[in-house]
């Protein structure tokens, strides 16, 4: 960047910027965070509005697991707050790929690991659940981890929702098989932690 060059910042924690005449073009790309960035805000104000809701119904200083038809989720829109996991999963993945993209002038290798550095368990998540079931979809999973992929996604538990909070053992065959323990993320606190970023 030259001297009194202005920038646009598209991560303030790992200080990456693009120089005011490199942004000019990239419009469509920095146009796609902006719209990316509103959607993402959206599911999170809707889930978070149904967290306050659950938690105000647990009462404060309760500890909770709740998975299924527990009283307290009781007309609960449950099944938004799943399909709000994975259009988020597979949004917030869109942007910070681009982002990990535009740092590393359109290398896709970079901006993959920048994803995997930033979001680890959506990410996981969202290739074996959110963007396409890993039952119709399988690559490298076990038994356990297909028939999980199908399973409700959503847990209440910590005072938010999440998703890949269960682990399933099973026995097929005469072989025991385990899902995945590295895919457990809450909508609203991944929410939160990206905001400083960007």
């Amino acid at each position: 960047m030259q001297r009194g060059e202005r920038a646009v910042i598209i991560d303030h924690i790992n200080r990456l910027e693009l120089p005011d005449s490199e942004a000019k073009k990239y419009h469509n790309e920095l146009r796609s965070l902006d719209y990316l960035a509103k959607g993402l805000k959206f599911l999170y104000v809707q889930v978070q509005k149904v967290e306050a809701e659950v938690a105000k119904r647990v009462g404060k200083n309760e500890q909770v697991f709740i998975f299924g038809n527990a009283p307290q989720l009781k007309v609960i829109p449950q099944d938004l707050v799943a399909c709000a996991f994975h259009w988020y999963a597979v949004t917030v993945c869109n942007y910070v790929k681009i982002v990990g993209w535009l740092a590393n002038s359109g290398g896709p290798t970079e901006a993959k690991k920048y994803m995997k550095l930033v979001l680890a368990q959506v990410y996981l998540w969202r290739h074996k659940v959110g963007a396409h079931f890993a039952r119709h979809s399988p690559k490298g999973d076990t038994p356990a981890d297909i028939a999980m992929s199908v399973i409700f996604p959503v847990s209440f538990d910590d005072g938010a929702f999440y998703a890949g909070s269960l682990t399933l053992t099973m026995s097929t065959g005469g072989k025991s098989s385990t899902s995945r323990r590295d895919m457990r993320w809450s909508l609203t606190y991944t929410h939160s932690n990206l905001i400083p970023r960007y």
